[in-house]
């Protein structure tokens, strides 16, 4: 279990860079469209805690070179009847490969009533259209290992 933790961190912390990134600061691209710095909001079903679940993630996103920006957010989860919902804080890196592929690592914390718990994702998305894209996510938490494959749609 420590080694798994350990890779995943040292997969956090590898990130492809190239020496011509640093030559030019130009803005990301995500759907064909171009993305700059800013805030952002984002809301997602957690499937694999309850079927009515929902997360919901605010932040700043910085963009750094032409492909990567790193993010910092605070996140809020809805609890259910036998499950408290949590509140959060995550930091990552997302990576563009091409317009339509990107890599994106996470690392961050719930806090529950009782205790907090740390968590890692890993994930990587595949934008088939302007409103359709394919996601695989491996998400790492102190009690629960997941490996999430998704379709998600984007309005």
């Amino acid at each position: 279990m420590t080694r798994l933790l350990l890779g995943m961190i040292v997969l956090l912390g590898i990130q492809p860079v190239f020496a011509s990134e640093f030559d030019d600061f130009e803005p990301t691209y995500n759907r064909n469209k171009e993305q700059s710095s800013g805030w952002f909001l984002s809301s997602q079903s957690r499937h694999q805690q309850a079927f009515d679940v929902w997360q919901i993630d605010s932040g700043y996103a910085y963009t750094i070179t032409k492909n990567t920006q790193l993010y910092l957010s605070t996140q809020l989860t809805s609890g259910t009847v036998t499950q408290r919902g949590s509140r959060g804080i995550a930091s990552g890196v997302k990576y563009n490969l091409t317009p339509k592929v990107s890599l994106q690592s996470e690392i961050n914390t719930a806090t529950t009533k009782e205790n907090t718990k740390l968590g890692i994702e890993v994930s990587s998305q595949y934008d088939v259209s302007d409103q359709l894209n394919l996601r695989a996510t491996v998400d790492y938490e102190e009690l629960e290992q997941v490996i999430e494959f998704g379709l998600g749609f984007s309005f």
